[in-house]
């Protein structure tokens, strides 16, 4: 597993909130790793779409499989 250093300060006002809808199992499954790791869940998600983005930035193109 990689390490990237933060560029974050450790409190950052809100400017947007964006809200998604998700199953119970991701739910839970994210709840699950919030208590091993004590990271939040917002930060989880957060770190998520960023390195989506990294990889669309990287390739020029997105590959997600939908079952």
């Amino acid at each position: 597993m990689d390490t990237i250093e933060g560029y974050k300060v450790r409190y950052e006002p809100k400017k947007k909130i964006l809200y998604c809808r998700m199953d119970d199992s991701m739910i839970e499954r994210l709840r699950e790793i919030r208590k091993r790791t004590g990271i939040s869940t917002s930060e989880l998600l957060r770190e998520s779409i960023r390195r989506l983005l990294q990889e669309i930035d990287q390739n020029g193109s997105i590959n997600l499989k939908i079952n």
